[in-house]
């Protein structure tokens, strides 16, 4: 019984072993199973870790910088949790700078190896689609220029300066001409590429390859977008650090960087705009900078039937320093993209300004000599119009310096004296205001150091003279008017005007 027992006891164990040694075995292959599928992990997944990797290297390498260089020039107080705080946002911000300005290099490069230099092979010529033979500057713009900058210039400025913000901020202000010169021209290009790639559709089998080749997740068309997103990205960085700078130097030398880089953001926006203006008589490239550029409601009128005032029509409006062309915004194309249509336009050295119209903060009015056509602009708010008023004061100003010095001085032997043929109707109770007796006011435009700006030369129909008091000065290649109203205000007599510049 009791041998009986035992060989029991035996069988029991040796099957219990025999349970865990399976369980061990199937532990084991489930353990290989995890390690297999870790080792097996894609290889984004890896290049994911390592990016992290870098970035927190490059955040502690920053960090550390700014911790020692600050600390050292004493411009922290000892112990401030907010100045602390503030360092180490920027120290992250300006991370995220250097390691996206890197990765945005070689993505570049990367477009430029696996798409362009792919393209322009001489043995891959007969399997290119058709059409993209000799037009890969159509279809890349000016990215290798780009890319030549970022990794040869800016990428390594940025490294030097890394550690010391007001050098970040500096980079970005010398900078400023070769970023507007190079990203101007290369959204110039976008319509000419995308309509390109139109015809060559990136499912096209070379395409194909060459995405698969580069490891690319999107297409072709999303990586030259990259720029575009690029210099979006730079000013929202700066702002960024603005709001975590110290006061003084720091803040601004970045306030001065935001604002190179706004700047060309607005000029790129403005000259992607100027781009998609069609029917356009005359050669835009000659009228000068293009300025300002925005969305309106335009009603116009002529002197021959001021009864007719055609009703308010939406204009796009495009203020050059030579002239404003007025566009009729047409329906956006199959890539979202506006055009404009041209419908007149008038030469900024024949206009005058009426800087506010009764009723309404939002409008003003442009209008050619002598009011023969008058043009009543409202702009969607009080600020733009404002800023629209100032930077057409501005241009009629430069145009009337331009005019003054040597040629000036020859005319002033030409010089007409004023002349006054009517005056405004102020009313049966109040006196007519005379102009002033200072004959060296009467004289010539010139005297006036700082002009004043009409705010509604003719606001009442009935009350406009035939004839406004102008000065004129006459020589051989052209005459400058001005336009003056006197008016009577708390009993002193003032005068305010506004200028054009004819024959310019």
């Amino acid at each position: 019984m009791v041998e009986n027992a035992e060989n029991e006891s035996n069988c029991d164990m040796s099957g219990t072993w025999r349970s865990i040694e399976s369980d061990e075995v199937v532990l084991r292959s489930e353990e290989e199973k995890k390690a297999k599928h870790l080792w097996k992990r894609s290889k984004e997944q890896r290049d994911r870790v390592s990016y992290q990797m870098q970035w927190v290297q490059v955040l502690e390498e920053i960090s550390w910088k700014l911790a020692s260089m600050e600390t050292s020039g004493g411009s922290e107080s000892s112990g401030g949790e907010d100045s602390e705080a503030r360092r180490s946002r920027r120290g992250h911000v300006l991370a995220e700078l250097l390691q996206t300005e890197r990765i945005y290099v070689q993505e570049m490069g990367s477009i430029l190896t696996g798409y362009k230099d792919e393209i322009e092979k001489a043995e891959n010529q007969h399997a290119l689609p058709s059409g993209l033979a000799g037009q890969a500057d159509v279809l890349f713009g000016n990215l290798h220029e780009l890319f030549t900058f970022h990794q040869e210039i800016f990428l390594k400025d940025l490294e030097k300066s890394i550690s010391a913000t007001e050098l970040v901020a500096l980079c970005f202000v010398e900078k400023r001409e070769t970023f507007f010169r190079l990203y101007s021209y290369y959204c110039q290009n976008i319509p000419r590429s995308e309509r390109l790639r139109e015809t060559l559709v990136d499912t096209h089998l070379f395409l194909q390859a060459c995405q698969q080749r580069l490891g690319h997740k999107l297409p072709l068309a999303a990586y030259l977008l990259k720029p575009v997103q690029r210099i979006t990205k730079y000013q929202l960085l700066l702002k960024d650090l603005l709001r975590y700078s110290d006061c003084g130097s720091m803040s601004a030398g970045l306030q001065q960087a935001l604002d190179c880089m706004l700047v060309v953001l607005k000029c790129v926006n403005d000259s992607m705009h100027q781009i998609a203006i069609t029917g356009v008589p005359v050669d835009l490239n000659q009228q000068g900078e293009l300025l300002l550029q925005g969305s309106f409601l335009v009603s116009s009128e002529t002197k021959r039937d001021l009864r007719l005032r055609i009703r308010p029509r939406r204009r796009h409006i495009f203020l050059y320093e030579k002239a404003m062309l007025f566009c009729k915004p047409a329906a956006k194309n199959s890539h979202n993209k506006a055009t404009y249509h041209f419908k007149h336009d008038l030469q900024m050295s024949q206009i005058g300004l009426t800087e506010s119209v009764k009723g309404d903060v939002r409008k003003f009015e442009v209008w050619r000599q002598g009011r023969a056509e008058v043009h009543t602009i409202s702009a969607p708010t009080a600020d733009i119009k404002r800023a629209w008023v100032e930077r057409i004061k501005r241009v009629l100003l430069d145009q009337l310096k331009e005019l003054k010095g040597e040629r000036v001085r020859q005319y002033a032997q030409h010089h007409r004296t004023l002349i006054q043929t009517s005056s405004w109707d102020l009313g049966p109770q109040k006196e007519r205001p005379q102009p002033p007796s200072n004959p060296s006011r009467t004289g010539s435009c010139d005297n006036h150091d700082e002009p004043c700006w009409s705010t509604d030369p003719s606001e009442d129909e009935e009350d406009e003279p035939e004839h406004a008091p102008v000065t004129e000065a006459v020589g051989l290649n052209g005459t400058i008017h001005r336009m003056v109203q006197f008016f009577s205000v708390s009993g002193s007599t003032q005068a305010n005007s506004t200028f054009y510049v004819s024959q310019y």
